[in-house]
């Protein structure tokens, strides 16, 4: 009897135990679960006010940003007014021919623009890719001449005084060139076009023996340009052969730097390492300006009548 009075006893102080046990773990959880709620709570509120201060924080910069773009647009009009001011009364009676010797880039807005600024264009070369094989000899087009020189010669003298020759007009026949006469003024001015992608660099083949010839004729103003994205920065090495240079033709600081050196200016303008700066800080007078291309036209004529009496114009 004792014996099961001390089994239940036993049994009864563990069941009490258990239940107590239980009770402090549901305790626990209840409590835990309270905690956590009123953590993730805590959590949740202060998301929300950061989120409040980031909107109100955004919404000034977008203010900011509005008011940036505001002054810009207002300062390209000016800009813009001030670049037609420019151009309207700095105009320019040089005759210029243009060569373009890229075959990756087109050149056809800078042809739109001097042409709605009122610069006499005389005539334009527009070089192909097949060009180049030309000059290496790599073809039996033209046996009978002297390669590369006669080329070369001949596409100078055409541009600079519209000596058209029968070696010309079989380039043009075959497309290796593309020219367009729209005067048969003499250019006291020659444009270089060129700037290629990486792939295709020509500027030994073609650009430096074409500038080499054209330097050799005297008072010729030179003027090497090409675009902003052009791959292969060709103006750096225009630079190196002492010419003037606009590496970003395409943009409208590039415009009003190329409209300065075919007045006269000198330089190298852009946005480029050659550049030495973006544009022209000072600009040509008219005065200035007319007397060094009256200066330039005199010996040109000179030399080109020294051309005829030797014969060597067709």
């Amino acid at each position: 009897m004792n014996g099961v009075s001390i089994k239940y006893f036993v049994i009864t102080i563990a069941s009490i135990f258990i239940a107590l046990g239980v009770g402090i773990l549901i305790g626990f959880s209840v409590n835990s679960e309270k905690f956590v709620q009123k953590q993730f709570q805590q959590q949740l509120n202060l998301i929300d006010k950061n989120l409040v201060e980031l909107k109100k924080e955004n919404d000034r910069l977008l203010k900011e940003i509005d008011e940036y773009k505001s002054q810009i647009n207002q300062l390209g009009k000016i800009n813009d007014t001030l670049v037609n001011a420019y151009l309207k009364t700095c105009k320019s009676n040089a005759v210029v021919s243009l060569i373009v010797t890229s075959t990756d880039y087109s050149y056809n807005d800078l042809i739109d623009f001097l042409r709605k600024n009122q610069i006499k264009l005389a005539r334009i070369v527009k070089v192909k890719r097949t060009f180049v094989d030309v000059l290496n000899n790599k073809t039996n087009d033209f046996s009978e001449y002297k390669l590369p020189e006669d080329i070369i010669n001949t596409l100078a003298l055409y541009a600079v005084f519209d000596m058209k020759d029968e070696l010309l007009t079989k380039l043009t026949e075959k497309r290796y060139i593309e020219i367009n006469r729209l005067s048969g003024e003499i250019a006291d001015t020659i444009l270089i076009a060129g700037g290629n992608t990486l792939q295709n660099d020509t500027f030994n083949a073609v650009d430096r023996r074409v500038i080499e010839k054209l330097r050799s004729i005297n008072d010729l103003n030179i003027v090497g340009v090409e675009q902003s994205y052009s791959e292969i920065n060709y103006c750096e090495k225009y630079k190196s052969m002492g010419l003037d240079t606009v590496d970003n033709v395409d943009e409208l600081t590039g415009k009003v730097s190329l409209i300065e050196l075919i007045r006269g200016g000198n330089g190298n303008y852009g946005t480029k390492k050659e550049a030495n700066s973006l544009m022209p800080n000072t600009f040509t007078s008219i005065e200035v300006s007319e007397n060094s291309l009256k200066k330039r036209r005199e010996g040109l004529l000179e030399q080109y009548q020294n051309l005829q009496s030797a014969n060597v114009i067709p």
